[in-house]
């Protein structure tokens, strides 16, 4: 399982929002242009009612919403890297800068941990990470994900 398999170019955002619902919204309608979701609304009910539970953020500047439905076929990641610090809300006082969206079919919870172990092994190192952080195109973006 290569995690690049999960996305592409047009996938990777740049966004300027001033909140979480805002990037969650803005991740969402990307999923649907790019033929992930057929029911957005549901998706975004899900991702908010995840963070209510707990929030995504995992620290070093990084959050990983999540959520699984019957109604998607195959899993996805949206990569987005924030301009603006955000308060995740996860209670560690610390920003968030990236966001990687992770969205897949409900029965398939092997495969969401192996997306997830690799989505994490990525950020946990500082040099991909500050690459991230430092990325103005999508190329830059996917190069940190190649070949895990």
């Amino acid at each position: 399982m290569r995690i690049e398999e999960y996305f592409s170019e047009d996938s990777v955002m740049f966004l300027n929002s001033v909140n979480k619902e805002e990037v969650l919204s803005a991740m969402v309608i990307q999923a649907e242009k790019l033929g992930y979701l057929s029911r957005k609304d549901e998706f975004k009910e899900a991702l908010l009612e995840r963070e209510l539970i707990m929030s995504t953020d995992i620290g070093w500047k990084v959050a990983i919403p999540h959520a699984k439905l019957k109604s998607i076929s195959k899993f996805f990641v949206i990569p987005a890297i924030l301009k603006n610090d955000l308060d995740w809300g996860g209670g560690n006082n610390q920003s968030v800068n990236i966001v990687l969206l992770i969205g897949g079919p409900e029965n398939e919870q092997t495969t969401y941990l192996q997306i997830l172990s690799k989505v994490t092994l990525i950020v946990r190192n500082n040099q991909r990470r500050q690459a991230l952080l430092a990325a103005t195109i999508a190329e830059e973006v996917i190069a940190q994900f190649t070949g895990l």
